[in-house]
């Protein structure tokens, strides 16, 4: 088959960037013609990004591009993807974007999680004033219709197949009036590394990767170092608009116990999850799935998660992955303490990741799923 990803970026960026390219090599190398579509934003690593595909072209030059079928990662709107014609196509939900109009799912005041679906509610939380990135933006504002947004999603939904990254996810899309019959679960399960492990170090260390980004809650696990012992270091993997305040925040806090890596090359962090004695996905959002999470506990390492969100779905507690308070440092740093206390606890963490989380198997659903989608067009 000649199958299309469509994201918005053309390079290493965060994990759909790394989902696409996880997929493209893995359908590559099942016989698959691979094409990127991207939508002209730059990443990392361009080169070595694109030559996991057979064709990269941008969106605005795809328009009559052969296809079996596209696999899109975002879409806001049925015009977006006037381009595919009468190709048939699966779009994803990797995020909130189809279901909240701030993307977070949670409130700008006190920063409380929210699981409703689109409407009144955004109105009255503040919700529909957003920043405005754009370059020509005058202001740096803009407000958001919810009930557009919604009259969007459902449009997608009634013209494609949609695939939610989580139950979650597909809750929430159901909630905003999408019909069950027309969106699936695909879980973002990534690939297993195939790095040799290394020996965790010798005092304890743990670990959080991602964007910094107010959403990612890393506040919350260098707030937690106030209740672990002082020999228990922090270290952040990842950049972003947050990080000089993260940093003012962590020399007050526990100077000298956060480090503060940057971005570090995928391939390189497998090692950083083995030097570490466990790791964090602290997140503030109602996480849509959290990839962070099985990478780890494939790893051996026990994992600490928000137990809210997609995070559920894998935050097994009697196998290794510790769930806490969402947005509670103390509760956070509780379970972090057993976590340190434990060891057994990661080898707990793989069996059951290896048990449940098959990349392989992830796969062939996708190719199942993609046949479905071509016949049913």
């Amino acid at each position: 088959m000649r199958i299309a990803l469509v994201s918005p970026r053309l390079g290493f960026f965060g994990g759909l960037e790394r989902f696409v390219f996880d997929r493209a090599r893995a359908l590559r190398a099942r016989g698959h013609e691979l094409v990127l579509v991207h939508g002209g934003e730059r990443g990392r690593d361009e080169a070595a990004y694109a030559r996991v595909f057979d064709t990269v072209i941008e969106a605005t030059r795809a328009a009559g591009t052969a296809l079996d079928c596209a696999l899109v990662q975002r879409a806001r709107s049925v015009h977006e993807l006037s381009w595919l014609g009468a190709t048939p196509a699966l779009v994803w939900a990797h995020d909130h974007d189809a279901t909240c109009v701030r993307s977070h799912r949670y409130v700008p005041i006190g920063r409380e999680p929210c699981h409703r679906a689109p409407g009144v509610g955004c109105v009255l939380e503040g919700c529909v004033i957003v920043r405005d990135r754009r370059p020509e933006a005058r202001v740096g504002l803009r407000i958001v219709d919810p009930f557009s947004l919604r009259r969007d999603t459902r449009a997608i939904a009634e013209r494609y197949m949609m695939a939610a990254c989580s139950a979650y996810v597909r809750d929430s899309l159901l909630e905003a009036g999408v019909s069950r019959d027309r969106v699936i679960v695909s879980h973002p399960v990534p690939p297993m590394s195939a790095r040799d492990a290394v020996e965790r170090e010798r005092e304890p260390v743990l670990l959080v990767i991602g964007s910094l980004l107010r959403g990612k809650g890393v506040d919350i696990a260098v707030d937690a170092l106030r209740w672990l012992p002082s020999n228990v270091r922090l270290r952040i993997l990842g950049d972003g608009p947050e990080r000089a305040a993260l940093e003012a925040q962590a020399s007050k806090v526990a100077p000298g116990r956060v480090e503060f890596r940057g971005v570090v090359h995928p391939d390189e962090v497998a090692r950083e999850i083995d030097l570490s004695w466990a790791v964090l996905v602290p997140s503030r959002w109602p996480e849509p799935f959290g990839m962070t999470g099985i990478e780890a506990m494939r790893r051996a390492r026990p994992v600490v998660g928000a137990r809210h969100g997609g995070i559920v779905e894998w935050l097994a507690e009697a196998r290794g992955a510790l769930g806490f308070e969402p947005g509670q440092p103390r509760s956070l740093a509780a379970a972090a303490q057993r976590a340190l206390a434990e060891p057994q606890l990661g080898r707990r963490a793989k069996d059951w990741s290896d048990a449940r989380w098959s990349f392989d198997r992830s796969i062939d659903e996708l190719e199942a799923t993609v046949r479905q989608v071509i016949d049913n067009a």
